[in-house]
């Protein structure tokens, strides 16, 4: 069976991958082998798994080489377009504070793209003057945060030095971070929120109790890669 794959554009622009063409980047909805592949993944192996669910959907950039934005995109859209733009959730209504099941729709979450003009690295000036080159976090970065907290389960400041661009050892850059003050760790965090791309994980619902519209947050779900139970029920609808 011939493969189906898609343009898509990317929320970074492509600005963060060197030599990669915007155009040259692909990806395809998931069928029956990759459903396969996702009933073996859990939550010990996920990172890893992660990566090679996309070499297998996905062409134009390496998939460890993404940034965790525009990882989050590429799962929604499988989401959206491999089985349905919506998905159930159980939250509590911020009007009425009652635990209710809404629908929300995937489809129309905005996205934040990155701006024209962003380079890596960035460089940031720190309260005494030192310049710190700076880069957004990658899918590569993740993996070894994962593998950092099997043996040290503090990774607040590791992941953080991740992202500083230098030729000094993880160690090093740690310990710098350790010995900086708050506000400039703030700083440093602040670049990462300043320079977030993806999809904005909020959606409109409303209740089914009070009728009354509101927003709430979504955080992606890895069932969501594999609906179940009255969500699958609902996306095949009328078909059986």
């Amino acid at each position: 069976m011939a493969e189906n794959y898609f343009n898509i554009s990317l929320p970074s622009k492509c600005l963060v991958y060197p030599g990669v063409n915007p155009a040259d980047v692909k990806i395809r909805p998931f069928k029956g082998k990759d459903e396969k592949f996702i009933a073996s993944m859990n939550y010990e192996n996920l990172e890893k798994k992660f990566v090679e669910l996309l070499k297998n959907v996905f062409v134009g950039v390496q998939p460890e080489k993404l940034t965790i934005g525009d990882r989050l995109y590429l799962l929604v859209w499988e989401v959206v377009n491999s089985y349905s733009p919506t998905v159930d959730a159980e939250i509590i209504c911020k009007n009425c504070f009652q635990r209710v099941v809404v629908t929300l729709d995937l489809s129309k979450l905005e996205v934040q793209e990155l701006p024209d003009d962003y380079k890596e690295p960035y460089p940031i000036t720190l309260s005494d003057g030192t310049v710190v080159n700076m880069r957004l976090f990658r899918v590569e970065d993740e993996i070894k945060v994962v593998d950092y907290e099997k043996i040290n389960p503090d990774s607040w400041l590791y992941r953080y030095a991740l992202s500083i661009v230098s030729d000094e050892p993880i160690d090093k850059r740690v310990v710098f971070l350790e010995n900086l003050p708050t506000k400039d760790i703030a700083l440093i965090r602040g670049f990462h929120d300043k320079f977030y791309h993806g999809p904005i994980m909020e959606a409109p619902y409303v209740c089914p109790k009070c009728e009354i519209e509101e927003v709430v947050a979504c955080p992606f779900r890895f069932e969501w890669l594999i609906p179940a139970g009255k969500t699958l029920i609902r996306i095949v609808g009328d078909r059986i």
